[in-house]
């Protein structure tokens, strides 16, 4: 089981590099095909109204593919680089997640607010999870991530969306050398779930050659979210598989607030899929 065809989000953003740099690393891991879309909002009020690029926005991906292409040819791997024909907010949004129907995982970078004119729509990220039918590999704005995927934690609450995270993330955890499966629950959810939630998973990751350990606790306030990244980075893990808008632990909070959050604390990567 392996990704054969990846795409990868390009912007002027300070951290492309390290982004496209990874999803050249898992091309090579996988003999992919690696697919390049530059796609950035536009602040130039003319070219959106035109619908056109703006001088800045056609420098930048100039540039962009210029840089592609050398990674492309120094990695040996065979690809492609393509860029939206303008940078409207929404037409950005729409495209990046039609692209990403096509291939069988999207890398994205995390938002980073300091990107200025080189930014991505903030909401990018969400919507592509939501509306693409694939999984998304988001790489942190801060900090670099030599190797992803060799040591993973898992969030496991037993519903369709880790489950299908589960799946999605199949690639990675069979060529990990650690996985640990994390389940964390309030008090209140704790209650109402049964031991039977968590039997079998273990069993199910070994039949597919994966040696995982599981912890699971409860913490007393609605912050499931701060101890699952707290326990993901005791694990040493540099990549968190996770299920997009599942309920982990947040009765009180609209369905989806702990991946919002997520998405903008995560210092590692992460997998999602919805």
């Amino acid at each position: 089981m392996s990704y054969k065809h990846i795409l990868v989000h390009l912007d002027s953003g300070p951290q492309v590099e390290m982004r496209l740099d990874a999803a050249v690393a898992l091309a090579k891991q996988h003999g992919a095909f690696l697919r390049g879309v530059f796609a950035q909002t536009d602040r130039n009020p003319t070219s959106i109204i035109a619908r056109r690029s703006s001088d800045h926005l056609g420098q930048s991906a100039t540039a962009s593919e210029e840089m592609f292409r050398a990674k492309l040819q120094a990695a040996g791997l065979q690809g492609h680089w393509h860029a939206l024909s303008h940078g409207e907010y929404n037409h950005v949004i729409r495209e990046t997640i039609i692209w990403s129907r096509f291939a069988d995982i999207t890398v994205l970078g995390q938002y980073d607010r300091s990107a200025g004119d080189g930014a991505a729509p903030e909401e990018l990220n969400e919507q592509v999870v939501l509306n693409s039918g694939r999984p998304v590999l988001v790489v942190p704005y801060a900090g670099t991530f030599p190797t992803i995927g060799k040591r993973i934690a898992v969030a496991w609450n037993a519903e369709r969306e880790a489950a299908r995270a589960l799946g999605d993330a199949m690639p990675f955890l069979t060529a990990a050398s650690d996985v640990t499966v994390i389940t964390v629950l309030t008090q209140a959810a704790a209650a109402n779930v049964s031991d039977t939630e968590r039997v079998g998973l273990l069993e199910h990751l070994a039949l597919h050659g994966v040696k995982a350990e599981q912890t699971h606790f409860t913490v007393s306030d609605i912050g499931a979210m701060d101890a699952l990244l707290a326990r993901t980075m005791d694990a040493g893990a540099d990549l968190l598989v996770m299920g997009a808008h599942g309920h982990y632990g947040f009765p009180f909070l609209h369905r989806g607030g702990g991946t919002r959050h997520v998405l903008r604390t995560s210092p590692v990567p992460l997998l999602l899929s919805h």
